[in-house]
This record gives C-alpha cells, sequence and structure tokens, in this order.
C-alpha cells in the first residue's frame, strides 16, 4: 500500500475519533462511551498498518482532543485508558494467563482512581461521597471487562470485513 494511502487512512480514522469525542462531550453521556469508541478506531490501523502508525494517531488524537474537546476528564479517560489499552494490549496478552486478568484491572483500577481523584480534587472537591465513588468503581470494572471481551471481536470483523473488500 502506498504511504500516502496509510496517510489519508490514519487521518480519517483521526477526524472520525475527534469527531466521537465531541459528539460524546456535546450530548453529556461520553465519559466512557465515547473513549471506549475512539479506541475501537484505533484497532484497525493497527492490525492493518503496524502498532508504529496506532500508537502516532493515539497521540494524535490526544493532542487535537485536549485543544477541541471541552471534557477534561473524557479527555483524560481517552488518554491514560481507552485510548492506551488497544496499543497495550499486546504486552498484557505476553503475560502468562494467569497474571493477565489481575494485572488488566489493576492497570485499570490505578489510572481510573488517578484520574478521577485529579478532577474530584482539582474542580469539585465535595462532589462524590466514598459510597458513589466505590460504586462508579464497580460499574467501571464491569465495563472495562466487556470491553476487553468486545476487542478481539472487534479485530475479527474487521479483517473478515476488510477481506471481503479486498476480493
Amino acid at each position: 500500500m502506498k504511504h500516502s494511502q496509510v496517510i489519508a487512512s490514519c487521518g480519517m480514522t483521526a477526524a472520525l475519533s475527534v469527531a466521537l469525542m465531541l459528539l460524546g462531550s456535546a450530548l453529556g453521556l461520553g465519559l466512557y462511551i465515547s473513549p471506549m469508541l475512539c479506541g475501537l478506531c484505533l484497532m484497525p490501523i493497527g492490525d492493518k498498518f503496524g502498532m508504529k502508525y496506532q500508537w502516532t494517531l493515539w497521540a494524535a488524537v490526544s493532542i487535537v482532543c485536549f485543544l477541541l474537546v471541552p471534557s477534561a476528564e473524557q479527555n483524560l479517560m481517552y488518554l491514560t485508558l481507552f485510548g492506551l489499552y488497544p496499543n497495550l494490549l499486546p504486552c498484557f496478552s505476553r503475560l502468562p494467563k494467569p497474571l493477565q486478568w489481575p494485572c488488566k484491572l489493576l492497570y485499570f483500577n490505578l489510572v481510573v482512581v488517578a484520574v478521577e481523584a485529579l478532577i474530584i480534587l482539582a474542580l469539585a472537591p465535595e462532589a462524590m461521597t466514598t459510597a458513589l465513588a466505590l460504586l462508579m468503581l464497580a460499574m467501571g470494572n464491569a465495563i472495562f471487562i466487556m470491553y476487553d471481551f468486545i476487542l478481539p471481536g472487534w479485530e475479527l470483523l474487521f479483517r473478515k470485513l476488510f477481506g471481503r473488500l479486498r476480493r
């Protein structure tokens, strides 16, 4: 494939990701959903063109989102968790099977606690009670587990779709 086609594909994916982040921010329900969808957009680029382009796309989308998307929490979720996780997935899969899930959940919980603590301390110290924070963390863990199960299926779907389109 020509280099210009690779760059064009990455540019279109970046535009789609930024549009999803803006749409999630505008609708007010995109704190977790739009960063997850943007992370799913990264997977085909890494699969088709290589991890170098996937890392570059993640960095470019992160920078543009910090400039355009008004929700700091949503941007941090993409930057540190849902946009970064598809890039780190091959590292997690190299671990022994019994360590994969504990390490994935540890990564998720550390990132979410750090981001939420930063947001709560910086913006609204009295906004959340401990019980509500623990409930949100438990629900976040459930959503993260579902997201982790979706990623391999998304890759398989992408391969089947583009395998048919090439023929």
